[in-house]
């Protein structure tokens, strides 16, 4: 094989894993305001009642992780346990069933007799013990009060403990760690797990309030009081927190947006360049304050008209987005009408954003001045009859000019949310706010929802956003509950912050303005949020343009007449309620999967089994359910796992045979396609189109030349599925495909609007409240939260708002003394692996952190798949040359691992990989980028310190593609 190595140089960094996502085939075959506050109360002190014990969840690193979690928090149902007998009465009942068992007459003799019989019974043939008792000669010698069994009693009583709790291997791994500590002490252990309940309000909790909401009679039990207490946290009390948290503070971006070659980030997006809340407000170019949104004349060619969209940062210098103005004369010759001539000596007409060269960036000295253009949205609009009006937008639809209202388009941040920095020295802070709502069945048995209402801060970088520590709580609307009463001292709160608030930030007195980002939720409940009905009914879509006959249409298509509680604020429901990409995909897909496997005859469906079940999954990948049988169980990411590959498993089974007849002529009439072998290709193509428009759709960043791609898929799925499917027809989820490249836009990737991780935090709760006694369920889970939430505040080394006497807050070395407790505590930042058997390494570029390498594997083995020869040290002592060391001593120092992980920085954000041995990655090299097979994974020591290498085999393009995947081979045998 040909083998390169890949040191940590820049131009030889692994970008990323590739996986069957990537849509490429490798090798042979991987074929893959209401302000009613008057009932609030702090809720501060220790209930009366006992609080339970508390579990805590895991956290779920990995996207596909995250996706089962989403259904799960969808179909999970409530259970409520009572029991029927106390544990006496139990006991007693266990102790008459003995005695009534024992009570036969059977005499000495016929025991002997039955007995006999048993042991002359020959075993069956495939009969055998798989647990037993160890024999005597294999028992070990103890001796003592507890022998043969246990040596001593404190193993003794760990075991019975550890029976009855059903301890589980890591909960037991850290007592051993704390008890083993060198500072534990016994003495010191609290007798009554009541006072470490009274322990929490010892830590810097944020305040429960609580206030009275009516509750719906139609969805709760006859017993339930028309009101209920909601209890909620402080939007402000959350952002004080954070913004003393110095470990999220100090990797929170402020500034306008930024225009990069890959979009990847909240502030790549255009709804943070061009709003003044979150982006950049105003420039001064020669003494002349310009805001975004203003119109000037600049320079180019000649001097233009032109709006200013955003004032943005590209390669560290500001400059300003402008979209164009275009003259009559500009105007295609159709459209340039009697009528458009006569108005043109006071009127211009904006060029379509979404059109080529609509948009330019200019350096800030081309701005010559300022120009008063008035757009009449209206024609009841005030403006100036001496000024220039704007009444029309030219753009390009199917390849023809037209020209439509100016009415019929979003309007520009600078006039739903403007805004007037205040003047002043102090430090401001913008923070862009992501509201997420959605339901979650408390009870496994027992209708009983609460609608879990979390906020996140646009502010922190996407791998920090999905880190669940960093989903923040404001409460839970109550069962029945209305989500606009629950939310209106939300909205008050923000009213003020909308305005700026003065906070001590870090000990300094800052301005805090917050403002509302995004507003994201599964779709039902997105479509409340916006003002429309739900997807269930005859027409529904939140993004859909405001129609003038507002009540006659409402009356005909039960929209709101009313506008949603968060109108009251500064935003545009539409622009910033995208839908969530992971539902819209997976429930798509998975209707798709159904039409298929339906279609399929029995012997299809056979044939689809076999395929299924010897295709080669990428070995991150969890085991698959049963496509055919277990269907109606596939989780979310089930599904979207399933659909990466389906095209070539279909591949496999293509035979008209494999189909009903019924459903291919039923294809054939909506198609117009005439021969069964066609319409079994043309399914095909339908399912490699979904694939390829899913992986663009979850792509992490995107190009300019990626959106128009997206684009191209979305476009081409809906139109091919819309005529193939009956059932595609008007579906929601495929009428969305209109929508998702403006919301990928908006916010440079649709990752970053998308609730896959934000619903694992319904996984949290639910998995605490079977350690409730259930009575009052919400607030239970909102102390639960505030004390995690204090804890992991404490961790990073946070500021107590007390201002406390005696600080010394050690509780940020904690986890450095027990890794093992802290790992895989969602509250606790990541850190080294607990495990003896890690490795450190040294990075030589800047670029390139946290290095880790994991599992070490035997000399031996290793040498196996890569021996020490001279080909390897040459290519070894090539690599240290390209890292800057010329002369490297070589000895047998080499240690291989299976694993390795590090952190990159891209688009000045950090990003952390992963490698496995046998994976496929991309790799950057002198000709590009290309794909390569990691062989092996291995450190090196050199002048005392250890450095990491990975041997790669490379594969070659060989021109060729297969299901619109190009085709790759490994390269020659030969080692270089």
């Amino acid at each position: 094989m040909q083998s390169h190595f890949i040191s940590n140089k820049r131009d030889t960094e692994i970008n990323e894993l590739h996986t069957h996502e990537d849509n490429v085939i490798i090798g042979m075959e991987l074929d893959n305001e209401n302000d009613d506050t008057e009932n609030e109360e702090i809720i501060g002190e220790e209930s009366s009642r006992e609080n339970p014990r508390i579990l805590f969840s895991k956290e779920e690193s990995s996207e596909e992780s995250s996706e089962e979690s989403n259904e799960e928090s969808d179909e999970e149902f409530s259970e409520e346990s009572s029991g029927e007998y106390s544990s006496d009465e139990i006991n007693e009942k266990s102790d008459e069933e003995f005695s009534e068992e024992s009570s036969g007459e059977y005499s000495n003799d016929e025991s002997s007799d039955e007995s006999s019989d048993e042991s002359n019974e020959e075993p069956m043939e495939d009969e055998k013990i798989v647990d037993e008792s160890l024999k005597r000669e294999h028992m070990p010698y103890i001796s003592g009060e507890f022998a043969p069994y246990f040596s001593n009693i404190t193993e003794a009583l760990m075991f019975c403990w550890i029976q009855k709790h059903n301890i589980s291997t890591q909960a037991y791994d850290e007592l051993v760690d704390i008890i083993h500590h060198p500072q534990f002490k016994s003495e010191d252990i609290v007798t009554n797990i009541r006072r470490f309940r009274k322990y929490r309000q010892r830590l810097p909790l944020l305040p429960i309030k609580s206030r009275s909401i009516h509750i719906s009679n139609k969805k709760t039990p006859s017993t339930s009081k028309d009101t209920k207490e909601a209890y909620y946290l402080s939007i402000t009390d959350i952002i004080w927190q954070v913004l003393n948290n110095p470990l999220l503070f100090n990797q929170m971006y402020f500034g306008p947006g930024k225009k990069v070659e890959r979009s990847q980030e909240i502030w790549h997006g255009n709804i943070w360049k061009e709003s003044p809340r979150f982006g950049c407000t105003s420039i001064k170019i020669n003494g002349v304050s310009y805001n975004c949104g203003d119109f000037v004349i600049y320079r180019e060619s000649s001097n233009r008209i032109g709006r200013i969209l955003a004032i943005v940062e590209v390669d560290g210098e500001l400059k300003l987005t402008i979209q164009r103005v275009l003259q009559l004369i500009e105007l295609p010759g159709n459209l340039q009408s009697n009528n458009r001539r006569e108005r043109s000596s006071r009127e211009v007409w904006l060029f379509d954003r979404n059109m080529e060269n609509a948009l330019v960036e200019v350096e800030l000295q081309t701005i010559i001045k300022r120009v008063v253009v008035t757009i009449l949205y209206t024609e009841n609009t005030i403006h100036n009859h001496s000024s220039v009006v704007i009444r029309e937008i030219l753009y390009k639809h199917q390849g023809h000019w037209k020209i439509r209202n100016v009415a019929y388009s979003y309007r520009h941040p600078s006039e739903f949310a403007p805004l007037e920095e205040p003047e002043t020295n102090l430090p401001i802070y913008k923070l862009y706010i992501d509201l997420y709502f959605d339901d979650f069945g408390t009870f496994r048995n027992v209708y009983h929802s609460l609608g879990g209402v979390y906020i996140q801060i646009g502010n922190l970088p996407f791998d920090k956003r999905k880190q669940l520590k960093n989903h923040f709580v404001l409460g839970f609307v109550p069962f029945g509950g209305s989500f606009e009463e629950f939310i209106a001292p939300f909205v008050t709160e923000m009213k003020t912050l909308e305005n700026g608030k003065i906070m001590d930030v870090q000990g300094i007195k800052s301005i805090v303005i917050a403002s509302l980002g995004d507003i994201t939720a599964d779709l039902p409940q997105g479509n409340d949020l916006v003002g429309v009905k739900r997807h269930s009914a005859t027409r529904g879509c939140r993004t859909s343009p405001t129609i003038t006959r507002r009540n006659e249409i409402a009356a005909e298509y039960g929209l709101w007449t009313c506008s949603p509680i968060l109108d009251n604020l500064k935003r545009e429901r539409h622009l910033q309620s995208p839908h969530d990409v992971y539902h819209a995909t997976a429930r798509k897909v998975l209707r798709f999967l159904r039409i298929t496997i339906d279609a399929l005859s029995p012997e299809g469906k056979s044939a689809f089994i076999l395929a299924w079940k010897t295709f080669e999954y990428p070995r991150s990948w969890q085991k698959l359910p049963n496509p055919i049988s277990h269907i109606e169980s596939f989780m979310m990411s089930d599904s979207l796992r399933l659909a990466m590959v389906i095209p070539f498993i279909l591949n496999r089974i293509l035979k008209p045979q494999n189909f009903k007849q019924s459903e291919i002529d039923k294809f054939q009439s909506r198609t117009g396609v005439s021969r069964s072998d066609l319409v079994i290709k043309l399914w095909l193509k339908c399912w490699i189109l979904v694939t390829k428009t899913m992986s663009m759709a979850f792509m992490h960043s995107f190009t300019e030349e990626d959106y128009t791609k997206l684009r191209e898929c979305l476009d081409n799925e809906r139109r091919l599925l819309s005529q193939a499917f009956e059932d595609f027809e008007n579906l929601p989820n495929l009428h969305i495909n209109l929508h998702l490249i403006l919301h990928a836009k908006n916010y440079a990737t649709l990752l970053n609007t998308g609730v896959g991780t934000k619903e694992i935090v319904h996984k949290i709760f639910k998995n605490i409240v079977p350690q409730t006694n259930r009575k009052n369920v919400d607030l239970d889970l909102l102390k639960c939260y505030t004390t995690l939430f204090a804890v992991c505040h404490l961790f990073d080394g946070g500021i107590d708002g007390r201002r406390l006497s005696s600080m010394n807050n050690t509780l940020n070395n904690l986890p450095h003394h027990l890794k093992r407790l802290m790992n895989d505590w969602f509250i606790a930042e990541k850190s080294l692996d607990y495990d003896d058997d890690i490795s450190e390494v040294h990075s030589p570029d800047g670029r390139i952190s946290k290095i880790t390498l994991k599992k070490r594997i035997s000399r031996r083995k290793g040498r196996e798949i890569l021996p020490d020869d001279v080909d390897f040290r040459r290519e070894l002592a090539i690599s240290y040359q390209d890292m800057g060391y010329d002369l490297a001593i070589f000895g047998n120092l080499y240690q291989f691992y299976e694993y390795a992980s590090f952190s990159a920085e891209e688009n000045d954000t950090n990003v952390l990989h992963h490698l496995h041995v046998g994976e496929v990655v991309t790799i950057d090299t002198d000709d590009g980028e290309a794909f390569a097979i990691v062989r092996s994974i291995f450190s090196h020591q050199y002048n005392n310190q250890q450095f990491a290498f990975v041997a790669v085999d490379g594969f070659e393009t060989t021109n060729r593609t297969w299901l619109e995947c190009p085709v790759f081979r490994l390269r020659a045998t030969n080692r270089q």
